[in-house]
């Protein structure tokens, strides 16, 4: 099936809802003599994510690690480039589209969980289907499976929020009160006991209520606990530990996976120099 994807492109796509416009959609395979794209960059934002194959994204100066799940979110004028790692020609998804406040936003890269990349899979597998004929243009159908797919993609990278379903009912809440209560260093084996019920049925019941898995909320916080340690100039392995990653050298590539910097660079960013003043907090 990844053959068929290579076949895909849906040009001048030109969906439009509000705040969002998708102008191509892409499944593209690189030359297999092809092992680097040189820097570049565009006057619109782009979504890659990796189906196969791997590499090194450059953006900014920065380097990240990217492989088959790995998706990286590019704003609008960063220039950006490729390097391949091995002899596979990668396949990546490309979506060329327009979103409103994009100019603020970073480059994002993160992993998609397993449910997250077989979804964009069934997803592609349906465009193909839906687009036989390239010279047709998108069908209707077409929209709206590349609308979904692009919106799950905007959440997973955080640029769009996420909308959290209300619970309707009294075990829905009290899940959901697990998951509030979840420690970034917590095994997951622990809330999953709490629960009462198997790890894939409660993740199911937690994504339908948040759009996240219940590994998806602790890598969140994770994230969001690291990058304040950091900035607060905890050494990177007690931020490490910290957060339940106790070998630092895991936590690097972690980090970086998620951030497109080191843990050092995102401390030397923070630096005393540029930190607010704590009293600026209050």
């Amino acid at each position: 099936m990844l053959r068929k994807f290579r076949s895909l492109l849906i040009d001048n796509a030109r969906l439009r809802i509000p705040g969002l416009e998708v102008l191509t959609l892409a499944a593209h395979g690189h030359m297999p003599e092809l092992a680097s794209v040189s820097q570049h960059r565009h006057a619109w934002s782009q979504a890659i994510l990796y189906l196969s194959g791997g590499g090194r994204q450059t953006f900014s100066n920065h380097r990240a690690r990217v492989e088959a799940g790995t998706l990286v979110m590019m704003p609008p004028g960063v220039s950006h480039s490729f390097e391949r790692l091995g002899r596979r020609a990668p396949l990546c998804l490309l979506i060329d589209f327009r979103f409103r406040g994009a100019r603020q936003r970073h480059a994002t890269v993160i992993s998609l969980s397993r449910s997250e990349l077989s979804q964009v899979r069934q997803n592609l597998v349906q465009l193909v289907k839906l687009n036989k004929d390239p010279n047709e243009g998108p069908r209707c159908e077409s929209a709206v499976v590349i609308l979904q797919t692009l919106m799950m993609l905007l959440r997973s990278a955080g640029w769009l929020e996420r909308a959290a379903a209300l619970p309707d009912h009294p075990r829905d809440r009290a899940l959901l009160g697990l998951v509030g209560k979840l420690q970034p260093s917590a095994p997951l084996v622990e809330t999953v006991t709490q629960s009462g019920y198997q790890r894939d049925h409660l993740n199911r019941l937690i994504k339908r209520h948040t759009g996240l898995t219940l590994g998806q909320h602790r890598a969140q916080r994770r994230l969001t606990l690291a990058k304040k340690l950091l900035s607060e100039g905890v050494q990177v392995g007690e931020v490490a530990a910290a957060v339940g990653l106790p070998d630092q050298s895991y936590f690097a590539r972690w980090f970086r996976r998620q951030t497109g910097v080191t843990p050092s660079a995102s401390q030397r960013r923070a630096s005393p120099t540029t930190r607010a003043p704590a009293s600026a907090a209050n």
